[in-house]
């Protein structure tokens, strides 16, 4: 007996056989398509991390040019991860993002801040780049395998990544953080032109100096008593040993220190009897981070100490003898470690991760 197929069902067979195709077809350029997109979002979150640590990273005095450089850097960044891949300038973009909640607005995110901890920057501390492959954009749009017989010549995709200055970790831990304290004013003098390491500081007994200047304007005075060591223990009125002084200059303050918190310091001049410390850390040229204050109140171990920020440190000189008021620690500010809090333990800027090394963490927004 013979089977026998009537039109109506190889009609519908055909169509069967048609939208399968279809669904291929479509497959095919949707997985090029996701395949392509992951492409250029890989592009835009480097490009995004490199110009945000070019614009922190910069030395040049003025803004505008620190803003080309990493402009500059993140359009090389794409050429190199793809050379099909062209970043336009126009599509970096700085701006500002809050740094507590560190979320993307875009409505806000063009408006320089007037915060004076950015001025370096131009009121910067993000980066927006969208690499884009569509019609009209420099780099073409993704062409279609299959779906060009159904009249779909291409697909346009884009992707977008935002990058940000990090400075709100709370606190440094085992960051080899040494105990000195520094006034908040003398770094904001030496930071005037956006290159801290320009200017000589003295920041040890009578000393509150840039470049030769006593009496830095806005710098509290210390209490008598005081010399500048710290005690980062707590804010109690108590007095830390020559001894461990000398320890944690030479290997750093052993716990956590927190900005915003009272901190005490501890009375006595021990310059003399650190001295090998401070050789060592001179001889090493040994970059570590010092809290920086705001306010002082009290005399001798009664005192009360706010911790504003953090500030990275070499000393290149001293002096130990002589009348007290004359002795000195000098040296150099080196990289704005960070104004609201820091930890060595979270560095992700692309820099050396010894500890008291450029601590401020790079990282991308969420959008």
């Amino acid at each position: 007996m013979r089977a026998s197929f009537n039109g109506n069902f190889t009609i519908q067979l055909v169509g069967l056989i048609i939208i399968t195709l279809m669904f291929a077809a479509m497959g095919v350029d949707m997985a090029y398509y996701f395949a392509a997109q992951n492409q250029l979002q890989t592009s835009a979150d480097s490009a995004a991390l490199a110009a945000t640590t070019e614009l922190y990273r910069s030395i040049e005095v003025d803004p505008a040019t620190k803003r080309d450089d990493a402009e500059a850097v993140a359009v090389d960044l794409v050429q190199a991860n793809n050379e099909a891949l062209t970043l336009a300038s126009e599509d970096v973009t700085f701006g500002f993002i809050d740094p507590v909640s560190k979320l993307y607005n875009a409505g806000t995110f063009a408006t320089p801040s007037t915060n004076p901890d950015y001025t370096a920057t131009g009121g910067y501390n993000a980066v927006k780049v969208t690499v884009k492959r569509r019609e009209g954009s420099v780099n073409d749009p993704l062409p279609t395998f299959f779906a060009n017989l159904f009249g779909v010549d291409h697909m346009d995709t884009e992707a977008s990544s935002v990058a940000l200055i990090d400075q709100t970790v709370n606190g440094i831990t085992n960051g080899g953080l040494r105990p000195m304290y520094v006034c908040e004013a003398q770094f904001n003098r030496a930071m005037q032109d956006g290159v801290p390491d320009n200017n000589v500081v003295r920041i040890y007994g009578d000393h509150v100096e840039v470049d030769g200047v006593q009496n830095q304007s806005g710098c509290p005075a210390m209490g008598s008593g005081n010399w500048g060591f710290a005690d980062l223990r707590n804010c109690s009125p108590d007095a830390v040993g020559s001894s461990t002084i000398r320890d944690w200059l030479a290997t750093g303050f052993p716990g956590s220190v927190n900005v915003g918190q009272c901190y005490s310091s501890s009375p006595g001049n021990f310059i003399s009897s650190a001295s090998n410390q401070l050789d060592n850390l001179i001889s090493n040229g040994t970059l570590f981070p010092l809290p920086l204050y705001d306010s002082w109140g009290g005399n001798g171990s009664n005192t009360t100490v706010n911790v504003s920020g953090f500030v990275g440190f070499k000393i290149t000189s001293y002096r130990a003898n002589g009348a007290a008021a004359g002795r000195y620690i000098e040296g150099r500010f080196h990289r704005y470690t960070c104004k609201t809090g820091c930890t060595t333990g979270n560095s992700n800027d692309g820099g050396t991760t010894t500890p008291g090394g450029s601590v401020v963490k790079i990282r991308l927004a969420a959008l």
